[in-house]
């Protein structure tokens, strides 16, 4: 096409309103860098440290190496990218997306809540997974944490336990939206009867907090995801798990030993996250959402030697 042509394309473009799709724009940088046919674009997963060696958690590998290997079966690039005070800003990210014209963006679950306005969205495709974002509001991908800890509740009636407690901090119950404590309170109205025991309410989980809650109310199992620590502690007051109590790993990926718990299944989301984004792609969506979109996956019961066996059928 000859220059004055283009030029008239673009303005008659302009006023129609036309986006580019930065999936076709990608593949035809690609094309013209004699890239290999299948490729399509450049992802990025985003996480966050305050460290100044930043150190992937087990479930965060897990996750990336899910939406790594799902990217690349659907002809995407996928890197790793650290942000933080000690790492790049959200400012320094916008050049570098710019520069190496990255499509799309996947949040991985950090621990704390943050504001990622700073970045620009506008020509992206985005998702973030589990609530670990205050701003902007992106489709998601979750575990469904309601759920899972309804099914976990019902299993362990299903072995005697009939007095199951909850250990979670009140900062990690708030950042996936209290999904914790509502799942375990709704599941003793749908049986109609009283929480035999009250969710522990500490903003933090210490030695003395844990054992004063404990000491009160005696539960015979526990839900909470510091295994090594609370096994610890109820040794020191002569407890054995499961002889004396139970224990449930509420993230089963992160667990210190062998241990029942619930299995988030981070690959799977990892790759459902991945899905989002190209999905986006393909429909020419980029920016902050009007109508955002979660995606929840029920996790999986993990049997383990720290509740008692299963009986009968």
């Amino acid at each position: 096409m000859v220059p004055a042509t283009s030029r008239r394309v673009q303005r008659a473009a302009q006023r129609a309103g036309y986006v580019p799709n930065p999936l076709v724009r990608s593949v035809m940088a690609a094309v013209r860098r004699s890239s290999q046919k299948s490729f399509q674009g450049a992802l990025l997963a985003l996480n966050y440290t305050a460290a100044e060696k930043p150190e992937q958690s087990r479930y965060h590998c897990e996750v990336f190496a899910g939406a790594q290997r799902r990217a690349v079966e659907l002809g995407f690039s996928m890197e790793l990218c650290w942000v933080g005070p000690r790492q790049l800003s959200l400012p320094r990210l916008n050049t570098i997306v710019r520069a190496r014209n990255v499509q799309g963006l996947m949040v991985i679950p950090f621990a704390e809540t943050l504001d990622f306005r700073a970045l620009k969205w506008s020509s992206l495709a985005a998702v973030v997974m589990d609530y670990c974002l205050s701003a902007p509001t992106l489709h998601s991908v979750v575990p469904d944490h309601h759920v899972a800890i309804g099914r976990a509740l019902e299993r362990l009636e299903q072995r005697g336990y009939t007095r199951p407690g909850l250990a979670v901090a009140e900062t990690q119950d708030r950042r996936v939206l209290h999904k914790w404590s509502a799942g375990f309170a709704s599941h003793f109205q749908k049986v109609r009867r009283p929480v035999p025991v009250p969710p522990m309410q500490a903003s933090a989980i210490t030695r003395e907090e844990f054992l004063r809650w404990f000491r009160a109310h005696r539960p015979d199992v526990l839900l909470g995801h510091r295994q090594e620590e609370m096994v610890g502690w109820l040794a020191e007051e002569g407890l054995a798990v499961p002889r004396d109590v139970g224990f449930v790993q509420l993230n089963w990926t992160e667990r210190f030993m062998p241990c029942a718990g619930l299995n988030h299944q981070p690959e799977l989301l990892g790759a459902a996250a991945v899905e989002s984004v190209v999905a986006q792609l393909q429909r020419n969506e980029q920016g902050v959402p009007e109508n955002p979109k979660t995606i929840a996956l029920v996790s999986r019961w993990v049997d383990g030697p720290t509740v008692r066996p299963a009986t009968g059928g």
